[in-house]
């Protein structure tokens, strides 16, 4: 076997407990995004003790950190870390709520230790095996609301970086190279007058969101049946004798096409301001994010399919399986199970998800390794977040962690692959690399996150 390989694939085994140990920790302490105080800590220390150079509060993000070991090629992993709201679950495969304000329903409490094992499994090889490599991992939080790896690309935390490599949970297990859905996402505060409801009929902050809603969705099937619109109330009223004076409308756009999605998003923007005028009431539209879809590249893909092929599928135990099938029946209430285990390389159709890291790969080529989990298990889930915490969730993310080790000792290795890669991503992308889209909400993720999920926050 290639001496990289094996090389590679040894000082993953050395490090597998230290990964785990991790995956188990952040599971333990799940955070909101823009407040994953624990986990960067705990990823940044072991990086330190494993000889990284740690930067933290990159680009001013209090919860933000770039490592950075070698010298030579530079070839970065993104760690991501931070939880959803709501969605506290433990170990079982029932729910059994906890006490927690978050889960790991996206299973990001794996990806940043996988991510951040491969790393320095990758900067350790390279220095056993006497080659150059600049091995970066760049600790991104509030991935759940597409938003701190625009800002850390802002900040130029990816400026000098060669290509990129991460990791995600998926119905199937392989090498990703297509596109996935560009969002725009956005929170409208409307501000009324509150009244007794039996004196007072008008300047009704929720009635004003209402409107909003129905107009858009009465208006999606000939506008824009093309896209993704989903929303959330936040703030609603307090009792049905209390006339609203504060509804807060938090919303998502979603395309596979960048400028289809800002246009779909302006069209229910001018929406929910003539709401606001119609009844009389103001509306205060406080931007989010922006983030285009996955730029795919072919030669990360291939290269990333390569060393998952030769570590092999994930390999669980009969005991996994019945857990997982278990978890699958209290979900669907159904024997249904369905499980890949193959290794592919993804290039039709286009994800049916947004993530910050697709603004990323419009600058830096990027590659990703999905694993598998059972099909029946919906991410942002109560049921994610119970399989990832439980054993039989880590074996997907151990063997990517391997095979993105493999990869990123490869691309060191190989300036030539990493020139390939470049001049496909500026062949797709036929032309510059496209300004940065809007960023907001920064003084309250910044400065104030708890402000953000307590769904007081102002800009």
């Amino acid at each position: 076997m290639d001496q990289r390989v094996t090389v590679t694939r040894a000082r993953w085994a050395a490090l597998a407990g230290e990964v785990v140990s991790r995956f188990e920790r952040l599971w333990a302490w799940p955070e909101l995004p823009m407040m994953e105080r624990f986990a960067a800590v705990e990823l940044a220390d072991w990086l330190e003790s494993h000889g990284f150079t740690v930067t933290r509060g990159a680009c001013g993000l209090p919860t933000a950190f770039v490592a950075s070991a070698g010298e030579g090629p530079a070839i970065g992993l993104l760690a991501e870390y931070d939880a959803l709201p709501g969605l506290g679950n433990r170990a079982l495969p029932r729910r059994a709520r906890d006490d927690n304000a978050a889960g790991h329903a996206c299973g990001h409490n794996l990806i940043g230790p996988a991510n951040a094992g491969a790393a320095i499994a990758a900067r350790e090889a390279l220095e056993a095996l006497g080659a150059p490599g600049r091995i970066v991992v760049l600790g991104c939080p509030a991935e759940e609301i597409v938003w701190g790896k625009l800002a850390l690309l802002e900040g130029g935390a990816f400026d000098g970086l060669d290509a990129l490599l991460t990791s995600h949970a998926d119905y199937q297990t392989g090498a990703l190279s297509r596109p996935c859905l560009a969002g725009f996402s956005a929170e409208f505060v409307f501000r009324g007058l509150s009244d007794h409801t039996g004196a007072a009929r008008s300047h009704n902050a929720l009635e004003a969101a209402e409107l909003a809603v129905q107009t858009f969705e009465r208006l999606r099937g000939h506008h824009f049946p093309d896209a993704s619109v989903e929303h959330v109330l936040r703030v609603a009223g307090s009792m049905p004798s209390i006339t609203p004076e504060e509804a807060r409308l938090w919303l998502t756009v979603r395309h596979p096409d960048y400028g289809r999605a800002a246009a779909v998003y302006a069209s229910i923007a001018r929406i929910v301001l003539g709401a606001a005028e119609a009844t009389e009431t103001q509306a205060v539209e406080q931007f989010i994010a922006a983030t285009r879809g996955y730029l795919a590249n072919d030669v990360l893909a291939e290269a990333i399919a390569r060393n998952m092929k030769i570590v092999g599928p994930p390999r669980w135990s009969d005991d996994d399986l019945a857990w997982m099938q278990a978890l699958a029946g209290a979900v669907r209430g159904t024997d249904a199970f369905d499980l890949d285990r193959d290794i592919v390389i993804f290039r039709e159709g286009c994800d049916p998800y947004c993530q910050d890291d697709g603004e990323a790969s419009w600058h830096v080529p990027l590659g990703r390794a999905n694993w598998a989990i059972p099909r029946q298990v919906p991410l942002h889930s109560w049921a994610m977040t119970a399989l990832s915490g439980h054993a039989c969730g880590q074996v997907g993310p151990l063997m990517v962690g391997e095979a993105l080790a493999l990869t990123a000792v490869e691309l060191a290795a190989s300036p030539a692959l990493i020139a390939e890669a470049r001049t496909e991503m500026e062949a797709r992308r036929d032309g510059p690399a496209p300004p940065p889209p809007p960023l907001g909400a920064r003084r309250a993720l910044i400065e104030d996150p708890a402000s953000f999920w307590a769904a007081r926050w102002t800009e």
